[in-house]
């Protein structure tokens, strides 16, 4: 875990880091958006897809909140002040 810090310490994995978090934030949404919008032409937006979609908000702000949380973890190990 300590490899983990140090090298989120560095500026350059520290930017593509932070890169990948934003892609994580934004393509989920932007796919969804898509798959949702197809299948509301078709007609064929139902409960379950609902529930389906609900589920996979949920995985996503899951998956968010722990790519998140380890640059916010590296910056206290690391001491960066904000």
């Amino acid at each position: 875990m300590n490899a983990i810090a140090q090298s989120l310490a560095d500026p350059t994995v520290r930017g593509w880091y932070l890169g990948f978090c934003l892609a994580l934030v934004l393509l989920p949404l932007v796919a969804m958006a898509l798959w949702y919008r197809r299948r509301a032409k078709q007609n064929s937006v139902d409960r379950s897809m609902l529930l389906r979609v609900s589920l996979l908000t949920l995985l996503w702000m899951i998956v968010n909140a722990l790519a998140l949380g380890v640059l916010m973890w590296a910056d206290g190990v690391n001491g960066v002040a904000g």
